[in-house]
């Protein structure tokens, strides 16, 4: 177990599969989104700082950059369009 905890590829997966989540957060009922956001943000500080400490701060940066960027701008294609579907 602890080998498998200081392999980079190990924090680069759960940083993919937090960014995976990050992209369903659309998707999610607005009543619950801030809550889903909270946790996310809870998740993926631990997730971030053992990506750093295992591969480095340029690594970190970049990945704060992108989970940022996913939380804050969510990507094009899972926008809700309204009631109807209509444009």
């Amino acid at each position: 177990m602890i080998a498998l905890a200081s392999h980079p590829a190990t924090a680069a997966l759960c940083a993919v599969l937090w960014g995976v989540a990050a992209c369903l957060l659309p998707f999610v009922r607005l009543r619950w989104r801030h809550s889903a956001l909270w946790a996310l943000v809870l998740c993926g500080v631990p997730v971030l700082g053992w990506l750093t400490y295992l591969c480095g701060p340029g690594f970190g940066v970049l990945f704060l950059a992108l989970g940022l960027s996913l939380l804050v701008w969510p990507p094009l294609g899972s926008r809700r369009r309204g009631r109807h579907g209509a444009h």
